[in-house]
């Protein structure tokens, strides 16, 4: 089961939330500040987090954004005292899935979990995929990278050996190179991977 935490300066709200949470078959993990879920948490793995807007130090916003500039796969649902459609409106824009109100609505929460359980998932996966094509690209060579370039712009052979200013069989080979440590077997193949629309 994904691991699901609880950020709330306010130690009643934790405890309701945990037992609402229980109720649901989840077993969550409270922290009173953001500072002592950084600690805590590896945040790199995958995980839900239930934030609370308004904390001192730290707060959920900060906290938000700081999982976000760290690629971090945690779903983030946003939680408010005091909600409004502006601050519901930057807390999505930023990444999280949600802005849920106080007193929580258990329903809405279930649902939201089963998605943020779904966008974790994902998040990983890509991040596995991501981190797998770096280490393909940190393989090749400088060369290897501008042929590579050149022919995910839909250039010809012959037209790239006269750019480079290299024979076409050195090229030939180069390109055959890009091919085998990328794990691909065709420039279709190779642009899908790098996220490319080939002309």
């Amino acid at each position: 089961m994904t691991h699901l935490y609880l950020v709330d300066d306010d130690q009643a709200v934790l405890d309701s939330l945990t037992w609402m949470l229980n109720g649901l078959g989840y077993q969550p993990q409270g922290f009173l500040s953001a500072d002592n879920f950084l600690k805590q948490v590896d945040i790199h793995n995958e995980g839900i987090a239930i934030l609370d807007v308004q904390m001192p130090g730290m707060d959920g916003s900060a906290l938000l954004n700081h999982l976000t500039k760290l690629q971090s796969p945690i779903a983030v649902i946003m939680l408010s005292g005091h909600g409004n459609i502006a601050m519901a409106v930057q807390a999505i824009q930023k990444g999280a899935l949600d802005f849920l109100e106080k007193p929580v609505d258990g329903d809405k929460l279930a649902s939201l979990l089963e998605q943020a359980d779904l966008k974790t998932k994902l998040n990983v996966q890509r991040k596995t995929e991501r981190d797998q094509l770096d280490c393909k690209l940190a393989t090749l060579t400088a060369r290897e990278l501008e042929v590579m370039e050149k022919v995910l712009e839909g250039k010809l052979n012959k037209v790239i050996a006269a750019e480079l200013n290299i024979a076409q069989r050195t090229l030939e080979l180069h390109r055959q190179k890009v091919m085998q440590k990328m794990q691909v077997s065709n420039v279709a193949e190779l642009a899908f991977l790098m996220g490319k629309n080939v002309e």
